[in-house]
């Protein structure tokens, strides 16, 4: 069996393995697509803050069931399905308060637990989402970034008629914009250039402007609901925090490669809240997918190149380019043969 590995920072290779075998309670996936993230990249660049090498990366992903584990039903072979990739103790303070995606002991698939860049891949059963009849098994590995969205959107509760500001039109500020347009609500978004700002509006923003084009005190007289901040930099987290309304939310939705200065005498004189997000739960999932069934969020859209595992080198190069026409980049695996 074929499966990546990242020994350290920049060091990627396709190596041979042994064949993975589904444990109890677990089901041996045939990976279809795998996407790579700004996640994926920090790690890659070692400037993730809690990955642990070597690591097979890859949690965006889709496939096929080809094998289960003891306590599971055969009758789960050959599904179709996209992939929870937390795991989770289920016995700490915030498992049992349903808050299983900041468990104390979380570990996630690609980071701190073999990933999904590989030919086949051993995961627990009841982390399987089943993929509609009508969607795709491309379309299924975008459904992981869109929980990502959806639950960054249930952070904050704001719903049909709400006004918020996305900072970032990458794949996860675009997806926020989508699960936002969804609930109703009115979408503002700032990006670094033209041409990321019209492809925001392309995709539905109500608004769309350039950073440093709008001074943060101008787009916070539009009194926003809440002010999503998707990039995970210094001075998009600086925007996102000027750009609050007075008594207004902020949510973290960027991974921070490290520490990075937040004007908190703004937090603080404006009762702003700031609120981080992590991953998503089942109903995140569940909602997302029902956007990738329903058309909202579409591979058309979001997924600009596909390379094999072999190529994984080239991907993980073209997905770190500053390209504005590159969005969600793909390895394909298994692809629709599956």
């Amino acid at each position: 069996m074929k499966r990546v590995v990242l020994d350290g920072p920049g060091s990627l290779a396709v190596q041979e393995a042994g064949e993975a075998t589904p444990g109890p309670g677990e089901v041996l996936v045939e990976v279809a697509f795998c996407g790579i993230c700004g996640s994926d990249l920090h790690v890659y660049r070692g400037k993730h803050p809690f990955v642990i090498y070597p690591v097979t990366p890859g949690h965006e992903f889709s496939g096929t069931v080809i094998g289960v584990g003891d306590g599971v039903d055969q009758g789960i072979e050959g599904a179709r399905v996209c992939v929870e990739p937390s795991l989770f103790c289920g016995e700490c303070g915030p498992c049992l308060s349903g808050r299983y995606n900041i468990c104390d002991d979380l570990k996630v698939m690609g980071f701190q637990a073999p990933g999904a860049m590989c030919e086949r891949l051993a995961v627990p059963a009841h982390h399987l989402h089943p993929l509609p009849p009508g969607v795709s098994l491309a379309a299924g590995a975008l459904v992981e970034p869109a929980a990502v969205a959806a639950h960054a959107l249930s952070r904050c509760g704001v719903g049909s008629g709400g006004r918020i500001l996305v900072v970032g039109a990458g794949v996860i500020g675009l997806m926020v914009l989508k699960v936002a347009a969804a609930r109703g609500c009115r979408v503002t978004m700032v990006e670094s250039s033209a041409e990321r700002a019209k492809r925001a509006g392309d995709f539905g923003a109500d608004d769309a402007f350039v950073f440093g084009e709008i001074a943060p005190e101008e787009l916070g007289r539009q009194e926003f609901d809440a002010v999503f901040e998707c990039v995970g930099r210094p001075e998009t987290i600086d925007l996102a925090v000027r750009a609050a309304p007075r008594g207004g939310t902020v949510v973290a939705v960027g991974v921070f490669p490290g520490p990075v200065p937040v004007p908190m005498s703004l937090v603080q004189d404006g009762e702003i809240e700031l609120i981080g997000t992590l991953m998503y739960m089942g109903d995140d999932f569940r909602k997302a997918l029902e956007l990738v069934e329903g058309g909202a969020v579409t591979t058309g859209d979001f997924v600009t190149d596909t390379f094999t595992l072999e190529d994984v080198e080239a991907a993980y190069g073209r997905a770190g380019e500053s390209d504005p026409g590159t969005l969600k980049v793909f390895v394909e695996i298994k692809g629709e043969t599956a």
